[in-house]
């Protein structure tokens, strides 16, 4: 479905790389508006649909982002959301999420102060987080590494590189959409995922920002967490952004409790 002008929403300000120096701290300024853009291209000799998202918080502008390009992109959802959270390292300047071959290609750059060492960036426990940043994502340098193996297991590629007069452009490219995860190849859903598949069944269709109040929970953590039911074929967005369970979902719940 298209999408174009400007979503309100949330953000802060932090950076995309792997060693951060202490000069690049004065980046971060609490309070101010952080801008994504995104560039859908459905026609090679037509202009892309531009969409901007931008607001103070950065769980709600993360939120937003991956909600629109999600829709648009066939890229596994889980690795999406590990890229767009990346941004946050970069403290959204420039922010721009390109859409290429009908969804199969997804390239998140910015200008940040870019990654010293790719290789290492896509190994686990490597990280720049710091407590600032910890309070929207994991910051536990687990995000680049994951992502990579998603896309890897659905037969796609991440490549990382530098940006155009500075910054990381993180481009991942996948031939087909994933497939749900078969039944009975996960193990049991974690205590969030418990929470929000049990609201669910009460309140759908629920939107991230609704479920995260009625739990008191991060609005980070509860994307990051239906982002892995949807991953397990237990909940489906709608365009919108809200949630509801799937057939298998509300099977699942009636096990649960």
């Amino acid at each position: 479905m298209p999408v174009s002008g400007h979503v309100p929403l949330v953000a802060s300000r932090a950076r995309m790389s792997t060693e951060l120096p202490d000069s690049l701290a004065a980046l971060h300024v609490p309070g101010t508006t952080c801008v994504v853009r995104i560039a859908v291209h459905r026609a090679a000799l037509e202009p892309p649909a531009i969409t901007e998202v931008r607001d103070i918080a950065p769980a709600a502008v993360i939120e937003a982002t991956f909600s629109i390009v999600a829709q648009e992109s066939s890229v596994p959802p889980l690795a999406l959301r590990e890229v767009i959270e990346n941004l946050i390292h970069a403290d959204f300047r420039d922010a721009l999420i390109t859409v290429l071959d009908g969804g199969r290609t997804v390239r998140v750059s910015d200008r940040g102060p870019g990654i010293a060492d790719p290789r290492r960036a896509m190994e686990p426990g490597y990280t720049s987080a710091d407590e600032s940043i910890r309070a929207v994502v994991r910051g536990c340098g687990s995000g680049l590494a994951l992502a990579s193996g998603l896309v890897a297991a659905e037969g796609g590629l991440l490549e990382i590189e530098e940006n155009l007069g500075g910054g990381t452009v993180v481009t991942i490219t996948v031939d087909a959409p994933p497939a749900p995860e078969p039944a009975g190849e996960a193990g049991q859903p974690n205590d969030v995922q418990r929470s929000l598949l049990a609201l669910l069944l009460e309140m759908a269709p629920a939107h991230p920002e609704t479920m995260a109040r009625e739990l008191g929970l991060p609005l980070g953590e509860v994307g990051r967490e239906l982002v892995m039911l949807e991953h397990r074929g237990l909940v489906v967005r709608f365009a919108d952004g809200g949630r509801v369970l799937t057939e298998r979902g509300a099977a699942i719940v009636a096990t649960l409790f």
